[in-house]
């Protein structure tokens, strides 16, 4: 019987997976059918892996995983695993154009509180900078969620940072040595960000990853590309901003920062509405910046409830 050895998964398709082993060989390898009746293995997974009597590999087990990303498939009661073992997400956001808009970095960040990952949020452009928005504001009103926020200019290499205490050179330190994955919607200049980031070794062509000089991909799969200091996830998955899988219940679980606030509220079943009886959060203070934050933070949690309460069981 063959050695065992360990491997990480880079790239997944129905039962062959692309296999980085420890010595950086990449091999394919064949998932053995006993393991899909546990969990399939996804990108970032490492696994036990042995070559067989046939010189080929196969999957014997996967490693525990230290975290997921995932959707829950509401009607078939599971959920669906899309990446697992990922160090950093990597929110980014324009301050131009497309233009900044809290409720959906609210709902990015509502899938990394789900899924328990740390955390950055990236503020890019921001060499078109014209007041658009309160950069330290919307850097204050989230750092309870995340472990920081950075502002950049993916394009202009002399851009100096203003507002907040971590740019583009931080970034780059925060990357090092971990697998990150990004998230943003179109335009937002995650390309020229991860070029940037790179040293131009790495292109985001058609919104898919690519070396420079070797073309795009065109894989629906998820895949993992590696550089020289840090690993980088290309998933089609993370791109919904649907919450059709979130409770009302689990909506109050992924608002840590003001769930505390629901409790001083004099009934249990609060709406906290602005006619709400008793709510609490009618009675704060909106002069004080921690009141202005809670209510910032608020206004996007009664959208998300009013968009969850308006789905059909059977749509989820």
């Amino acid at each position: 019987m063959s050695q065992t050895l360990k491997a990480k998964i880079i790239k997944s398709s129905k039962r062959i997976f692309e296999c980085k082993l420890e010595s950086a060989e990449v091999v394919s390898a064949t998932a053995l059918g006993k393991i899909f009746k546990t969990q399939k293995p996804v990108v970032g997974d490492w696994v036990e892996i042995q070559k067989t009597q046939q010189d080929e590999y196969e999957i014997l087990s996967i490693i525990e995983r230290k975290n997921e990303i995932y959707r829950q498939l509401v009607r078939e009661k599971k959920k669906k695993v899309i990446a697992a073992n990922i160090d950093l997400i990597c929110i980014v956001m324009s301050v131009s154009k497309p233009e900044f808009k809290r409720g959906l970095l609210d709902r990015y960040l509502l899938r990394s509180v789900q899924w328990e990952i740390p955390t950055v949020v990236i503020f890019n452009k921001m060499d078109e900078f014209e007041d658009q928005i309160d950069i330290e504001f919307e850097s204050k009103r989230i750092k309870d969620l995340i472990i920081d926020s950075f502002e950049i200019s993916s394009t202009d290499k002399s851009y100096q940072k203003k507002f907040l205490s971590k740019g583009l050179d931080e970034l780059k330190e925060m990357f090092n040595q971990k697998t990150a994955i990004l998230m943003g919607q179109s335009g937002v200049g995650k390309s020229k960000l991860i070029s940037a980031i790179s040293g131009g070794e790495i292109e985001l062509i058609s919104g898919k990853l690519a070396k420079v000089g070797k073309g795009a991909h065109t894989t629906t799969w998820a895949e993992i590309v590696s550089f020289d200091n840090f690993d980088l996830v290309d998933s089609p998955g993370v791109r919904t901003l649907s919450i059709n899988d979130i409770s009302i219940d689990d909506l109050n679980r992924l608002f840590p920062d003001i769930f505390p606030y629901f409790q001083h509220c004099k009934f249990n079943d609060c709406r906290h509405e602005e006619n709400s009886k008793g709510c609490f959060f009618n009675s704060l203070d909106e002069n004080d910046i921690d009141n202005q934050i809670a209510l910032s933070r608020l206004d996007s949690y009664l959208r998300f409830k009013d968009e969850i309460e308006e789905i059909p069981e059977w749509q989820r």
